[in-house]
C-alpha cells in the first residue's frame, strides 16, 4: 500500500492567510498536532492557523500500512451559539438564523466536530463549502447524542448556519470543539501523488458484474484519534436475524475505542458510472464529489479483537434508504475459498474492486506463523492501498470471509496482501467485546454462513439482458407484498452496460403501463449507465411486473441490462 502526497497554495487569498496564520508544527503521535490554535477574526470570517503540510507530508511518506491520514484538527475555543461570540443572529417572520464563517487556508475540505449539538423540531444546520452544490444539510434526525462529527465540505471556506423556529431558539445548542483541515483530498480532485493508483480497477468495469450487492454493502468512512483524521473502508454486514441493524465490519488498526467510534461519518455510493480502463490516465484521475451524497455520523463499538484485525461496529442510525445499502452475507467457514474479490475504497478514493483467481492460504499476519488471516498471493487485476484498510474479502460464492489487515500490494508489483478471517473472528477473544458471534448470530443458530439481503421494499433484477443496435429491449422485475400504490419517490437503480449510452434511450415501465423516461440519448460519449433516479410513480398500482425499456436508437454500439432495482 502505498503512502505519499504534495500540496500547493491554491490562490492568491490562500496564500495570503498562510502566510498571516503562520506555520503550526506537528507535534508527537497522539498528540495534539496543533500546538497553537490560535485563530483571528478576518472581517466576518474566523481564519484558522494552518498546519505544517510539510512535515505532515514527510510523515506520511514514512508510513507503512495503517489508516490513511488526510487531515488534522484545529481546535476551536468557546465557540458557540451567542450574542457575545462569533457568528451573528438575524429573523425572519418565523425563523431565527444564526451564520458564522471560517477559513482555514490552503484546506481541500473541512468538517467539524461540534462537542454539543442539539436540534429542536423544526430546525435545520447547513454547512456550506466554497462551489456549486457544496452543501450538507443535518436535521435533528441525525443526531444520536450530544456530539456530533460532520461530514465534509470542499474548499477552504466555510459556512455554518442554523435555522431554528423562533419559539424555540433558546432550546438550540451549538458549540464547535474543531475544524478538521483536510490537507490532502478525498473527494474531490485530486492533485498529482495524491491519486490512487490507475491500476486499480472501476467497480463498473467488467470484474463489477454480478458484485452489484456487495459493491452496495461497503461504505467509505472517515475518523478522528490523536488530532489527525483518517479514511478506511468498512462494510455493511448481515446477521442471522435478517435485521436491518446497521452492524459495520472494518480493522482493529483503523479503529479500536469506543472514543474513536463516535468519530466516524461513513459515505455511501462514493462510485463511478464508467469503466475507466485500468492503467489510463483517466484511471489515474478523480471523480466528482457528488457520488458520495448519503453519509451518517457516529457508532457503537460492539467488539473488536487485534489477533484477527478486526473491529464490529453498529451504526448510529439506519443507512439512508436512497444509498440502496446491502447487508452482506458472510462465511465462517475454515475452508478456503477458490478464488476472491476485495472492494475498497484506496487512497481514500472511489470504490475499486481487486481479483485474485487462485485460492487463498491460511498465515499469521505478513507471512508470520499461525493461520488468523487469509492470504492473498497476488491481485490478478487490482490493488489495495492505504484507505483499503478494513475493506471485505469475498469468496467464489460471494460472502465476506475477512477484513484487509495489510500487506505489500501496489500498482506495479505483484506482492501479497493479508486479510483477517472471518472464521478466527467469530469467536474471536471468547467474549461478547471479543467476537462476532453473539452480533451477526444473536439466536445461536450456529450456522456456518449467511447469504445477504436488503432492506424490506427493495426488488432487484440481475440477469443479463443484451441491448443490440438499433434494438429495443425490456427486463421484466416481479413485484409483489406490497399495499397499494407505488410511491412518489420511487428509486430506480440502474446499471447498463453500454459503449456509447448516447444511443440509448431508457424508461421505466409500470404494471398499468405507464412510462417513465429516466434517461433520453444523454451522456454525451460516456460508457455504461450506472444512475439512480426517483420517479413519482403513485399512479400506479406497485404489485405487478414492472419493466426496464432499453431503446438503442443507432449502429455501432452495443452492451447489457446488467442490473436494476426497484426501492419502494
Amino acid at each position: 500500500m502505498r503512502h505519499g502526497s504534495r500540496l500547493f497554495v491554491r490562490h492568491t487569498l490562500a496564500a495570503a492567510l498562510l502566510l498571516a496564520c503562520g506555520s503550526i508544527a506537528l507535534a508527537k503521535p497522539g498528540a495534539d498536532p496543533i500546538e497553537d490554535s490560535a485563530a483571528f477574526a478576518l472581517g466576518d470570517a474566523l481564519v484558522l492557523p494552518g498546519p505544517d503540510v510539510e512535515k505532515l507530508r514527510m510523515e506520511d511518506s514514512k508510513a507503512i500500512g495503517g489508516p490513511y491520514r488526510y487531515g488534522v484538527q484545529i481546535p476551536v475555543a468557546d465557540l458557540r451559539i451567542s450574542e457575545k461570540s462569533f457568528g451573528r443572529w438575524s429573523e425572519t417572520a418565523d425563523l431565527a438564523i444564526w451564520t458564522f464563517e471560517l477559513v482555514s487556508p490552503a484546506a481541500r475540505t473541512l468538517d467539524f466536530h461540534f462537542s454539543k449539538l442539539s436540534l429542536p423540531a423544526g430546525s435545520l444546520l447547513t454547512l456550506r463549502g466554497e462551489g456549486k452544490d457544496n452543501i450538507r444539510f443535518i436535521d435533528p434526525a441525525q443526531l444520536s447524542g450530544e456530539s456530533f462529527w460532520s461530514p465534509y465540505v470542499i474548499g477552504e471556506r466555510a459556512t455554518i448556519e442554523l435555522r431554528v423556529p423562533k419559539a424555540l431558539r433558546q432550546h438550540a445548542a451549538l458549540e464547535l470543539a474543531s475544524v478538521t483541515h483536510g490537507y490532502r483530498g478525498l473527494f474531490e480532485e485530486a492533485q498529482t501523488g495524491l491519486k490512487s493508483g490507475s491500476c486499480n480497477v472501476d467497480v463498473a468495469c467488467s470484474a463489477g458484474n454480478g458484485w452489484h450487492d456487495q459493491m452496495a454493502a461497503v461504505g467509505q468512512y472517515t475518523f478522528s484519534s490523536g488530532g489527525s483524521s483518517y479514511v478506511c473502508t468498512g462494510t455493511l454486514m448481515a446477521n442471522t436475524g435478517v435485521t436491518s441493524t446497521p452492524y459495520f465490519l472494518t480493522a482493529n488498526h483503523c479503529m479500536s475505542t469506543q472514543t474513536v467510534a463516535s468519530t466516524i461519518v461513513v459515505y455511501w455510493n462514493y462510485q463511478g458510472a464508467n469503466c475507466r480502463a485500468p492503467g489510463s490516465s483517466a484511471s489515474g484521475s478523480s471523480l466528482a464529489k457528488s457520488i458520495a451524497s448519503h453519509s451518517q455520523s457516529g457508532s457503537t463499538l460492539r467488539a473488536t479483537n487485534a489477533a484477527s484485525d478486526f473491529t464490529l461496529l453498529q451504526l448510529s442510525s439506519s443507512v439512508p434508504a436512497a444509498a440502496t445499502p446491502f447487508f452482506s452475507g458472510w462465511s465462517r467457514s475454515s475452508t478456503a475459498p477458490t478464488s476472491a474479490r476485495g472492494i475498497h475504497h484506496p487512497s481514500g478514493h472511489e470504490k475499486r474492486i481487486s481479483t485474485d483467481n487462485n485460492a487463498l492460504t491460511t498465515s499469521g499476519y505478513l507471512g508470520a506463523s499461525g493461520s488468523s488471516h487469509w492470504k492473498v498471493g497476488n491481485w490478478e487485476s487490482g490493488t489495495t492501498e492505504g484507505g483499503s484498510s478494513g475493506s471485505g474479502l469475498w469468496d467464489q460464492n460471494k460472502r465476506l470471509v475477512g477484513q484487509l489487515h495489510g500487506g505489500y500490494a501496489a500498482c506495479g508489483n505483484t506482492q501479497s496482501d493479508w486479510y483477517g478471517r472471518l472464521s478466527v473472528s467469530w469467536t474471536g477473544g471468547g467474549t461478547n467485546a471479543t467476537r462476532l458471534s453473539n452480533w451477526l448470530d444473536p439466536s445461536g443458530s450456529g450456522v456456518t454462513t449467511r447469504d445477504g439481503y436488503r432492506y424490506s421494499g427493495y426488488f432487484q433484477k440481475t440477469t443479463d439482458v443484451t441491448v443490440s443496435d438499433n434494438a429495443t429491449v425490456e427486463s421484466s422485475l416481479a413485484v409483489s407484498g406490497r399495499n397499494g400504490n407505488a410511491p412518489s419517490t420511487l428509486r430506480v437503480n440502474v446499471r447498463i452496460m453500454h459503449s456509447y449510452i448516447g444511443d440509448m434511450k431508457v424508461d421505466l415501465v409500470a404494471p398499468n403501463g405507464s412510462v417513465y423516461t429516466l434517461s433520453n440519448r444523454a451522456g454525451g460519449s460516456a460508457d455504461n449507465l450506472y444512475q439512480s433516479y426517483t420517479v413519482n410513480a403513485s399512479a400506479s398500482v406497485a404489485n405487478g411486473t414492472w419493466k426496464l425499456r432499453v431503446n438503442d436508437n443507432a449502429g455501432g454500439d452495443t452492451g447489457f441490462i446488467d442490473a436494476w432495482g426497484l426501492q419502494f
